[in-house]
């Protein structure tokens, strides 16, 4: 009897993400080159599609206006990067968990806005090609 206790207090719910919800995550966990030393930075991360594996494909935000983001203003995000992010900093998918993560400051944005912020990226950006590139690996991984 007291097996049983233990393990169903080890069993943890299914959290179901949708596409546009909001995750807040830090610059060290997102993909970054040798050299650079990223910031301790708090930041949102915007979920524009998923699997069934609820492996998510983020798009970060941003508070700047540099040449490589868009204005966004809606939904307590500023700004938005022109890159997709499938992988965290050690190279395993991105799921909710520590590193990404869903706070009292998470909003949710309509599947509609978190499309366009997609098609945006992977269709319209100076990254466009390495950004379908890493969008259709997401899709090609084992399921």
């Amino acid at each position: 009897m007291k097996n049983t206790k233990q393990k169903a207090n080890k069993i943890k719910p299914k959290i179901d993400v949708k596409i546009g919800q909001t995750l807040e995550t830090n610059d060290i966990y997102l993909p970054h080159e040798k050299k650079d030393k990223p910031k301790s930075k708090s930041r949102p991360a915007i979920v524009v599609d998923k699997n069934s594996k609820q492996e998510l494909v983020i798009v970060p935000g941003s508070t700047k206006n540099t040449p490589n983001t868009t204005e966004y203003k809606k939904y307590g995000i500023q700004y938005y990067r022109h890159n997709i992010e499938i992988e965290d900093n050690e190279q395993k998918p991105i799921k909710v968990n520590q590193k990404f993560r869903i706070t009292k400051n998470s909003t949710k944005l309509p599947e509609s806005e978190a499309i366009k912020i997609r098609t945006k990226v992977i269709e319209h950006s100076k990254f466009s090609s390495e950004n379908r590139k890493k969008y259709n690996k997401f899709w090609k991984r084992k399921k």
